[in-house]
């Protein structure tokens, strides 16, 4: 009889993750409740929905060196902006490796976690629509409006990753239904879905909250992420609305120093349209992406409390990516140049650069530090609708690329292509989630990866080579989970990896 893994199909598991303290991130855990039992009031919903935010700190990089922050790895590492330090002391990290090299496979853990926490989280949202049913309390509007983006983000997520997924949007109530409900289904149909709950979500959601509050979803987070999600489907004039209407509500800024941005004592600032929250503390809601982003062999020069050797010196600006940035801008400065490795450097042979942007060098204790992982800022908004106005009309696009250009100190433009606007996104969001999906959605994928992949090739010789294998074939897609073919055979396999 086979082996039942307690992994099987995370959207059985109806773990509420719910929250009672204070502050919203605060979590404990009440699986002692019956789901049906516990929802009575207001208070047991809002920890609910609390708990429904969990899983976007194991996609952004929880408080741990492990193989989880999807957000990154599929949006950066993936790309042309960053590339890993070879490691041989510990060679843990080389699922990493794969993945910024094209030479994963289902088995790669690292595909593991974007199915088991998008479906967990799902799993949440739905409970919480489910027992809303027939119960009224003053935030029903609101809480439900929350779940609804969260459950669009995390299906925004798994399709962009894995392409065509299983759609479930009922509470999964045995091993049975489970099953039933684990089959693939045209990413379309998910689409439409993602849609829905974000045009309902926009029109219950406040526009801002309380300091307390601060990190759950805002209409303006819902809009952004509409347009997101409307761009990706070439719906270019209905993200335009979407955006402008961001703009009018005058919620969002630039600030003037790209760098306090990233200020971990300036985390809810006027430029932040969404981020994943992170604390520092015993809490189990720290971050360790300074960690896993510093070399690896670094010590204890960055860290008090020393590097750690495996999984890390990931996320690793490259040499292109360095080398794009403009004479004087700004944005440069958020790469250390510091480090010497005369073995494994990755830029001008013996330097490993890093970014500074989730810096916390005070924190108390390893891997445990505050940084806030940013998802949408306010320049995402205006790079967005410049690129809609480039390709529908209805505005002038250039106006709002030399907004996020003259904070970064540089001239501005007379005329803007969208080469122009896709550079412009590179250097503001690098080394956060931005630069893949970029090149996905405006099929530039293939062309930019492969002329990467020779680079990488020539640049990188000796013990730290790149594999010979390595950028022959660019997947969009990553694999299944190879647990989840083995557990349920009428799934199939992204056709890449088959």
């Amino acid at each position: 009889m086979r082996k039942i893994y307690t992994k099987i199909l995370p959207i059985v598991f109806l773990a509420l993750g719910l929250l009672g303290c204070e502050d919203f991130l605060n979590e404990y855990p009440v699986s002692e409740i019956s789901t049906k039992s516990f929802f009575k009031d207001q208070a047991q919903f809002e920890q609910a929905v609390n708990g429904a935010y969990s899983g976007l700190r194991e996609l952004a990089g929880a408080n741990d060196i492990g193989f989880n922050g999807i957000f990154w790895i599929a949006g950066e590492m993936r790309s042309d902006n960053t590339t890993f330090q070879h490691n041989t002391t510990d060679q843990s990290g080389h699922r990493f490796w794969h993945v910024d090299q094209f030479i994963m496979n289902p088995n790669n853990e690292i595909v593991n976690q974007p199915w088991n926490t998008c479906y967990v989280g799902i799993g949440k949202c739905n409970t919480v629509i489910k027992y809303s049913e027939g119960i009224e309390f003053d935030k029903k509007a609101q809480f439900l409006a929350e779940v609804k983006f969260l459950r669009a983000l995390y299906y925004y997520t798994l399709v962009r990753v894995f392409g065509d997924v299983p759609l479930i949007t009922e509470p999964a109530t045995s091993y049975n239904s489970a099953f039933e409900g684990n089959k693939r289904v045209s990413k379309d149909l998910v689409f439409q879905t993602i849609l829905s709950d974000l045009n309902d979500a926009k029109q219950n959601l406040p526009k801002n909250y309380s300091a307390s509050e601060f990190g759950r979803a805002t209409e303006g987070a819902a809009r952004t992420l509409l347009a997101d999600v409307q761009m990706w489907l070439g719906k270019y004039n209905e993200a335009k609305t979407e955006l402008e209407a961001v703009v009018a509500g005058n919620q969002y800024a630039v600030l003037d120093d790209y760098a306090s941005v990233f200020d971990l004592n300036n985390e809810q600032n006027k430029e932040i349209v969404f981020s994943v929250q992170f604390i520092v503390g015993t809490f189990g809601l720290g971050s360790a992406n300074m960690y896993t982003f510093l070399p690896w062999n670094s010590g204890t020069k960055y860290i008090s409390h020393g590097q750690v050797l495996a999984r890390t010196g990931m996320n690793i600006p490259t040499e292109d990516l360095i080398n794009s940035f403009e004479e004087g801008d700004k944005r440069k400065d958020m790469i250390d140049f510091g480090f010497i490795d005369n073995d494994f450097g990755t830029y001008q042979g013996n330097i490993v650069p890093f970014t500074k942007k989730f810096w916390d060098p005070g924190h108390a204790v390893q891997y445990i530090a505050g940084n806030d992982f940013p998802l949408y800022r306010y320049p995402h908004v205006l790079l967005m609708l410049a690129e809609c106005y480039l390709r529908e009309g209805g505005g002038d696009p250039v106006p709002l690329v030399n907004q996020v250009r003259r904070r970064a100190g540089l001239s501005n433009l007379t005329s803007v292509t969208l080469d122009d606007i896709i550079q412009e996104r590179r250097v503001e969001f690098h080394c956060e989630a931005d630069r893949w999906w970029v090149l996905v959605r405006t099929g530039k994928a293939q062309e930019v990866m492969l002329a990467h992949g020779t680079r990488e090739k020539a640049n990188r010789s000796g013990s730290g080579a790149i594999s010979s294998s390595a950028f022959n074939k660019i997947n969009i897609l990553f694999p299944i989970p190879s647990w989840v073919l083995e557990n349920d055979p009428t799934m199939e396999q992204n056709p890449e990896y088959e």
